[in-house]
């Protein structure tokens, strides 16, 4: 919007000088012309310098999108919806819990559940016990459960706490 005022204004002055100057003195007529002229392309260079300015200054640390504060921010705010789905449905207990403890259980244990199934869950059961190992299982899903109510914090604590353990 600025820019356009400017140069708006640059030719109405340059319309309004020839007419002046074509009445009395038609061979200044392109000094006269020129000076509007030279005053809007001087702004329009300032201001495409300032742009380019602004473009090239350093970020300071509080306006960088991934750093350490940002990352922070982000993983609290991952960790406080996850500990969240524990006090849902078991659909969203299986959804969104369930993979997440099963993948870190495999990766502690180094039980994988495609080489041998009957030898994971043997260590399963023997880690967390038969009651929660029931919300870590991963052939125990049932993501479409909607009325039941997931184990809750309580349960999701003492499986973390188990495999912080192991």
């Amino acid at each position: 919007m600025n820019r356009l005022v400017i140069v708006i204004g640059a030719v109405l002055l340059v319309g309004a000088a020839e007419l002046v100057v074509l009445d009395k003195a038609r061979e200044s007529l392109l000094v006269v012309a020129g000076i509007p002229v030279a005053g809007a392309l001087v702004l329009l260079i300032w201001s495409l310098l300032e742009r380019a300015r602004r473009l090239q200054r350093e970020p300071e640390d509080n306006e960088i999108d991934n750093g350490p504060a940002e990352m922070l921010h982000r993983w609290q705010a991952r960790a406080t919806m996850l500990a969240d789905r524990a006090d849902g449905t078991r659909a969203d207990w299986d959804r969104h819990l369930r993979p997440l403890l099963a993948k870190e259980f495999e990766l502690t244990s180094g039980h994988r559940m495609a080489k041998n199934r009957r030898a994971t869950e043997q260590a399963g059961q023997l880690l967390f016990g038969p009651e929660l190992w029931r919300w870590v299982d991963p052939a125990n899903a049932a993501l479409r459960d909607q009325s039941n109510p997931a184990p809750g914090r309580p349960a999701l604590d003492e499986i973390l706490r188990r495999l912080q353990n192991m």
